[in-house]
């Protein structure tokens, strides 16, 4: 089995990159050749994994020269099944991949919202449609999404199948152990993600503002970086907070952090199953989780195992960390129903279930 990941691109600490890097890594456990290739020719580190090619770059002439590169790449190569991820990726894959006798996953891992993707609700419709129209297979990241997917598709629905999320790995664990980082408080609470609109920090900041007015609170942590760490910080010294704010930057290992966070928020949105969240869970950290349309409320069993607070509601949001400094003191969450609730974000999990779609 030669199994070939098609990405738009490789974003460092990218959800979507971790989840797929993790996947390819219990692909090469269990004994398969693993490649990637990526549209605009980032390389992934996978340790064993080949790369094929730079991609053909970006805009349409690069999108056009990418269909070309991948047919080459996956008769040389003889690619027997194929994953791909973010709606250029699954684009190019279906052109290059007409008359292949390949097994193909196109997978969705975000709502259909897409408001950051700026595809809209009829363009996904009909892309999503397309795909379908071979003998392709489409993965969602979470139940609700596929049902989302299901409801919206003309045909081709038996072939829309849910998978989760490879999250959980020996590495990861293992690298929770590390050092934390210097010139970090003992006491935080942690928001961690790529600093864009969707992830919400801007709704942390003000809910964080808000909830200082009624009690002290651990000083907030938010690692990542992204084009609006600069108004980020901007909005903290406008709250008057910037004292109690820590902005980390990209760290190439925030497990550490997760894991000694007294509480870890996720202020998004939109998600489709929250990465972030399922390792804060695995680590044992408590969480407090935005109701997002897909992926915290399956992933939280409505709340038992973790706060969830309406969606883009700051004083929802405030509410909530307030209400986690009372909770604290009570008895923890049954440990069991967490490992129950996680075990399928397992890795040698996630790989089966992608087998199971194959050989269907």
């Amino acid at each position: 089995m030669h199994i070939l990941f098609t990405l738009k691109d490789f974003k460092s600490g990218g959800g979507v990159e971790r989840v797929q890097q993790r996947l390819s890594e219990q692909f090469l456990k269990d004994g398969q050749r693993v490649s990637f290739f990526v549209i605009n020719g980032d390389t992934p580190d996978t340790e064993g994994a080949q790369t094929l090619n730079n991609g053909g770059g970006r805009g349409v002439i690069g999108m056009l020269k990418s269909i070309v590169l991948l047919r080459r790449i996956i008769r040389r190569e003889r690619v027997t099944h194929l994953i791909s991820a973010k709606e250029q990726a699954n684009l190019c894959t279906w052109f290059a991949t007409l008359g292949s006798s390949c097994k193909v996953i196109y997978s969705r891992h975000t709502t259909l919202d897409c408001t950051e993707q700026k595809t809209g609700p009829k363009s996904l419709r009909l892309l999503y449609a397309l795909y379908l129209c071979g003998s392709g297979k489409v993965v969602a990241v979470s139940t609700v999404l596929r049902q989302s997917l299901v409801e919206m598709m003309p045909w081709g629905r038996q072939r829309i199948r849910y998978c989760p999320n490879a999250v959980i790995t020996e590495q990861l664990l293992r690298a929770s152990n590390a050092p934390l980082p210097s010139e970090l408080p003992d006491n935080y609470w942690l928001g961690l993600g790529r600093l864009v609109e969707p992830k919400g920090f801007h709704l942390l900041l003000d809910a964080y503002a808000l909830a200082l007015l009624s009690e002290t609170l651990p000083d907030l942590v938010i690692a990542g970086d992204g084009p609006l760490r600069e108004a980020l910080t901007i909005q903290a010294q406008r709250l008057g907070i910037s004292h109690r704010v820590h902005f980390t930057g990209f760290l190439s290992n925030p497990y550490p952090l997760l894991r000694h966070a007294r509480l870890f928020i996720l202020s998004s949105l939109h998600e489709g199953m929250p990465t972030v969240l399922i390792e804060a869970l695995a680590l044992g950290t408590p969480v407090l989780a935005c109701d997002c349309e897909t992926g915290p409320r399956e992933l939280l069993d409505h709340g038992r195992l973790g706060q969830l607070v309406n969606v883009n509601d700051v004083p929802a949001l405030a509410e909530g960390m307030l209400q986690s400094l009372f909770m604290q003191g009570q008895v923890a969450i049954n440990g069991e129903m967490i490992s129950d609730a996680i075990r399928q974000y397992t890795s040698q999990y996630a790989a089966q279930a992608y087998y199971r779609v194959w050989n269907q």
